[in-house]
């Protein structure tokens, strides 16, 4: 049995026939974000609810309404920058290995061109400089915004997000005792909240405690 991808804004299948490592190598050109992406597929969910009465149907496509206004924007964007700086993060992992590798090879040589060629000492101290120049550059580009934190950060607010939309469509808590224009006014504040980093459940469940 294949197994699908998980529903994410990248493109399906992609690099599908090569190795799993090369798949997850970072992008030189990142995409730009995918403004039609779902959670949800209409196309499958419509096969999967065949036999759902007409007012359960109704009041389900409603709530993927509401969702896709004020909740599924907020998913978009934060799914996409915590994909955009994990594409960061692995580049600047593999740049850093890279600047290594070469420092390594050009210091053996120059090390080896002190005895056996001493006129190329002068253009391989040349390289290796350059690669020192390089490399602090690379770590103060990288410096300025770092991309590990950003990219945890984004992920775990689009994560939550991601959670919501679902309770909502489950009609869990909160929603399950709320209806109509209060739902979706409870709904907008939370996602707000969530996108700009304040969980509503952790901070009750810490109150409690």
């Amino acid at each position: 049995m294949q197994l699908q991808q998980p529903v994410t804004q990248e493109k399906l299948n992609y690099r599908q026939n090569l190795p799993e490592w090369f798949r997850q190598l970072p992008k030189i050109r990142f995409p730009a974000p995918n403004e039609e992406f779902q959670l949800v597929d209409r196309a499958q969910l419509d096969a999967l609810i065949g036999d759902m009465d007409n007012e359960a149907r109704q009041r389900l496509y409603t709530d993927l309404d509401v969702l896709n206004l004020e909740l599924l924007p907020l998913f978009r964007e934060r799914d996409y920058l915590a994909k955009y700086h994990q594409n960061r993060y692995r580049l600047y992992q593999i740049i850093y290995m890279l600047l290594a590798a070469a420092a390594t090879l050009v210091g053996s040589l120059l090390a080896l061109a002190l005895n056996t060629s001493p006129q190329l000492v002068s253009f391989l101290s040349f390289v290796e400089t350059l690669i020192a120049l390089l490399t602090y550059l690379i770590v103060n580009l990288s410096g300025r915004e770092p991309a590990l934190p950003a990219w945890l950060d984004n992920r775990r607010r689009a994560e939550t997000l991601r959670r919501e939309y679902f309770r909502y469509l489950m009609n869990l808590a909160p929603y399950r005792s709320i209806k109509g224009f209060e739902r979706r006014m409870v709904l907008a504040r939370r996602a707000a909240d969530m996108n700009r980093g304040v969980y509503p459940e952790t901070e009750q469940s810490e109150q409690r405690a």
